[in-house]
């Protein structure tokens, strides 16, 4: 029968064991072979491929490859078409033509799932044809940078795609670390789009690396004369190839005949930027891989394909580069592993026997591994049945250990219960020295019985709520001295951990003092609980924190009000923004900003700015509701929210309540000042439902307001933003056309009608930008104004002019002037007399022949302060005209106090001349006054001859405008004197 349970237990021992060994192997398989979990299958779907280069290209073959297998492997049975636009041999528009033919006659009855296109034209191809031929057919794009693609679709939708962003700054990096002597880049490139787009990035990232390094375009290369067309490259520099696939005289060649061209041309080792010209005589470095780059393109086709929209597939702009580099090229120049990036990938390199047999040595050494798995199981088995068999035979011995041990504890026990009968009477000596501790405490503690309802509060804590000690303290009572707004939080503490919902509490509140006072208290609390989890007892304590919360107020205040006005700032009104939107959605945000603040400041002191920014934020507080929030974002900026507005018209009534606000003068010490503003206002949820949104949109909408007039109000509409596109990429042209010598001065003649010659002219600026074209006055002046930019063209205006009339001089004419515009940026300025003293002196003038002309606004914005500068430029001896006479404050009066010399009656007179309107008597009695008064005047604008034979009969001095002649160039300007001046 023993016999008979040890074959049974021995069996049950084999049956685990085998078991345990099945368990292992069948991990150790999962582990080593994993199974390849597939997408579902989608079938009948269309996936059409359009390629702007031609299959020879391999950069395309590569590319197509990765998006065709990331498809397949995701979507196996789609149909894939390629089609190819040949752009780089034929970059003409019959190709386009002939291509949208081709496409339309393939696929015109087919339905397409989704549209890849890869690199520029195939792209620009698909969105000026998408209405006709791929109406509503999702687009994933690839093989364009990102500063190309964005402005092409913008504003299409179910778009999206990946853009080709190569890594400049690491192939630089490790070119520099194989030649750190390196003084000039030599960079290869064509002059497509993407060779062009590749110089840029270059430039950009040699921007980032702080090294004094030349930048070389090699952009003009004749593929049939490479001797003569490259230079001559020394040891210390770097050669890095970018696109290079047609040359200066069109020629075009493909990728890896041309690579080798040049390899075999330039004896240095070539770094490059794409994968596509590896392994023909480059280098290496951080390269874009077409098939990577697909890879990803593809990744988001079969998101597509699998029920995802592309517009909420957002684009992707990350590197899908590698660094790769050729173990013959390294061998040739005596470049070591060591040199390279950590981590590249060289290419062409003997394999040494482990990575030849990598795959089997790792297959033997898994069997190995398994084995000894299995070995080492079989042992551990063993062992644990030995102990088991010795465990048996030692608990026999530890239970009769046990019996003796009971015995024993009995005994034990008896004394232990003696023991705690004398602790007892410690215990109470303890708790009689905590209760003092709580007497004395800074903190009021209390405790509750929940079972017995017995409290406790200790002499502090009668002291903190100013509570007699005899007096008997009822909750019910006592939550009655709780502020009103504080009362369900002291409330709701006491309840939640009374019924066993929480564990502790800790909260602020208010109560109401004998002295009919509220003070700030922090309360503190825990429950004690019974074996069965019940609560029975609360301990806790309060503490006044009454000063502190003062001071955290005052804390508060300095944080999010401005100290000046007392109205919120902006981190404030954004909190009250976000709560305010969650109550109402019609509500609008206006965005205020003083005019010519600055001249203020300038002309009466920063004393009398504040007081003026005070007395506006009180106007402002007087025409806003209580529910409205108004806020000082500094200087002279102010927002507004005009809360549960659901009609525009009660925010235009709004406005022009403040408009009429402000047109009330304000005197403060003494000093009576007239100021107005200008408003932007944005509608939520209309122009935006986020506080950032609206806020860029309002502001927006009030730099409209500046621009039509200030001293009025704008609504914002969606095409503004379009404007400060338009705004910023001109700012951007603009700050360097001074350097670049972009800037041209083109003169109008003044014509003397009595002795009929040219008198003088007026110098005119005009701006022709390489990228923008020919950039009107009346568009770049402004923001030239706004940028402090106008006081360099300025100065540059001035002294041309300047030059331009003493060679006029030198050559025999001397009586003829030149006329500058002066703008206010400039007048304000503190070394404007110096400035046009020192140019008059340098180029050597007579000062009687500037003519310096301000407009009727720029010199009523601070006139004290002007009437002081036109004294001074008196002085030098330069004249000044009074500009646009008409347009502006059209008065008479200022004149006899400002010492002007000419006149210019503004263009809006003189078109309205000989029509049926009573300018005519107009423009006549203003030449008439003005001779009374010694003026010279000169009519602008003249463009017909019944205008002229009116001003001629009329007195008018001189004549300006195209009835005489256009502003010309100064080369033109000899021509006209010959013309008139015989």
């Amino acid at each position: 029968m023993f016999r008979d349970r040890y074959l049974c237990k021995n069996k049950r021992y084999i049956k685990t064991f085998i078991k345990e060994i099945m368990v292992i192997t069948f991990l150790l398989n999962l582990l080593i072979y994993p199974e390849t979990v597939h997408s579902q299958e989608i079938k009948d779907k269309r996936v059409l491929i359009l390629n702007s280069y031609d299959s020879a290209y391999s950069w395309t073959n590569n590319e197509v490859d990765g998006i065709v297998e990331q498809i397949k492997d995701y979507v196996p049975e789609v149909n894939i078409h390629i089609e190819y636009m040949d752009w780089k041999n034929y970059p003409e528009e019959r190709n386009i033509e002939l291509f949208k033919e081709l496409i339309k006659y393939k696929y015109g009855k087919m339905d397409i799932d989704e549209i890849i296109t890869t690199d520029d034209s195939a792209l620009e191809f698909v969105i000026n044809n998408r209405n006709e031929l791929f109406k509503d057919v999702p687009v994933i794009f690839s093989g364009v940078y990102e500063d190309v693609a964005r402005p092409m679709i913008k504003g299409q939708d179910n778009i999206t795609g990946i853009f080709e962003s190569i890594d400049p700054k690491g192939t630089i990096e490790a070119a520099l670390n194989i030649i750190p002597k390196a003084k000039n880049i030599y960079l290869i490139h064509d002059n497509t789009e993407t060779g062009i787009g590749s110089f840029e990035e270059v430039k950009n990232a040699l921007n980032k690396i702080d090294r004094n390094i030349n930048l070389v375009q090699l952009n003009n290369i004749a593929i049939d004369d490479l001797d003569n067309t490259l230079p001559e490259i020394d040891k210390d520099s770097i050669v890095l190839l970018s696109s290079y696939t047609r040359d200066i005289n069109e020629k075009t060649l493909d990728v890896e005949n041309m690579t080798k061209l040049l390899s075999s041309k330039i004896h240095r080792p070539i770094f490059q930027l794409y994968e596509m010209n590896l392994g023909y005589g480059t280098l290496g470095g951080s390269l874009l891989t077409a098939e990577g780059h697909g890879k990803d393109a593809g990744k988001m086709a079969a998101r597509i394909l699998s029920g995802e929209k592309a517009d909420d597939i957002p684009l992707n702009s990350e590197y899908s580069t590698e660094s790769i580099y050729d173990y013959n090229v390294m061998q040739m120049y005596d470049i070591s592993e060591k040199d390279l990036p950590a981590g590249s990938i060289i290419i062409n390199e003997k394999p040494s026997m482990y990575k030849t047999y990598k795959k089997l040595i790792w297959i033997v050494i898994s069997i190995i591994l398994l084995l000894v798995s299995l070995v080492f199981i079989m042992l551990i088995n063993i062992i644990s049945r030995k102990k088991a068999e010795k465990k048996l035979m030692k608990n026999n011995y530890e239970l009769s250990a046990l019996y003796e041990e009971l015995a024993a504890s009995d005994e034990e026990l008896r004394t232990q219960y003696e023991q705690l009968e004398e602790n007892k009477e410690v215990i109470q000596k303890n708790e009689e020295m905590y209760r003092l501790i709580f007497e004395t405490t800074n903190d009021g503690i209390w405790e509750i019985n929940l079972e017995t309802g017995e409290r406790y509060f200790s002499e502090r804590w009668h002291k903190i709520f100013e509570l007699p000690i005899e007096k008997t303290v009822d909750m019910d009572k006592w939550f009655e001295l709780v502020h009103p707004e504080d009362y369900y939080i002291a409330k709701n503490s006491i309840e939640e951990i009374a019924s066993g919902y929480t564990d502790s509490f800790s909260c602020s509140y208010r109560i109401l003092t004998s002295s009919g006072e509220y003070k700030w208290i922090h309360a503190r609390g825990k429950s004690m609980r019974d074996n069965n989890g019940k609560p029975f007892r609360i301990v806790g304590s309060h503490s006044d924190i009454h000063d502190k919360k003062i001071h955290e107020e005052k804390i508060k205040q300095m944080a999010f009000f401005d100290n000046l006005t007392g109205l919120a700032n902006r981190t404030q009104f954004v909190n009250n923004f976000n709560e305010v939107i969650t109550r109402s959605d019609s509500n609008a945000l206006i965005f205020m900003d003083l005019d010519n603040f600055k001249n203020i400041n300038d002309s009466f002191g920063h004393t009398i700015g504040d007081k003026l920014l005070i007395e506006i934020a009180n106007r402002i507080k007087k025409c806003t509701k209580e529910s409205d929030i108004v806020a000082r974002l500094g200087g002279d900026e102010f927002l507004i929210l005009i809360t549960n507005v659901y009609e525009k018209q009660s925010v235009e009534s709004y406005l022009n309540n403040m408009l009429e606000e402000l047109r009330n003068s304000i005197v403060i010490n003494g000093i009576n000042i007239i100021t107005s503003a200008s408003f932007g206002a944005a509608l939520y949820s209309k122009d935006g439902d986020s506080f950032e949104e609206l806020f860029k949109n309002a502001d927006t909408a009030m730099y409209k307001a500046k621009e039509s007039g200030k001293r009025n109000y704008v609504f914002f509409e969606q095409w503004m933003n379009d404007d400060i596109v338009e705004m910023v990429i001109m700012e951007d042209n603009l700050r360097t056309a001074l350097e670049n010598n972009e800037f041209i001065l083109h003169y109008q003649p003044k014509y003397n009608p009595y002795d009929s010659k040219i008198d003088g002219f007026e110098a005119l600026i005009r701006w022709n930008n390489p990228n923008l074209g020919l950039v009107s006055p009346f568009k770049f002046i402004g923001i030239a104004e706004k940028t402090g930019l106008i006081i360099p063209i300025g100065r540059w205006v001035l002294e041309n002019a300047c030059y331009f009339i003493k060679g006029l001089h030198n050559k025999g004419e001397k009586n003829i002037s030149v006329a500058v515009n002066v703008s206010v940026i400039q007048l304000v300025q503190k070394d404007f007399i110096d400035m046009v003293n020192d140019i008059i002196k340098r180029s050597g003038v007579d000062p009687r022949y500037i003519n310096i002309e301000i407009t009727e606004s720029i010199l009523m914005e601070s006139i004290e302060t002007n009437i002081s500068k036109i004294n001074e430029l008196k002085k030098i001896g330069v004249k000044i005209s009074l500009d646009d006479f008409g347009k502006g404050y059209s008065s008479l009066t200022y004149l006899k106090d400002i010492p002007f010399d000419t006149l210019k009656i503004d263009k809006l007179f003189v078109d309205e001349l000989c029509s049926e309107k009573d300018d005519n008597a107009i423009v006549g009695t203003i030449i008439k006054l003005a001779h009374q008064m010694n003026l010279e005047v000169v009519a602008e604008g003249v463009e017909s001859v019944e205008q002229y034979r009116y001003l001629i009969n009329n007195n008018c001095d001189l004549i300006q405008g195209y009835y005489i002649s256009k502003p010309i160039p100064i080369e033109e300007i000899e021509d006209v004197l010959k013309k008139y001046n015989k």
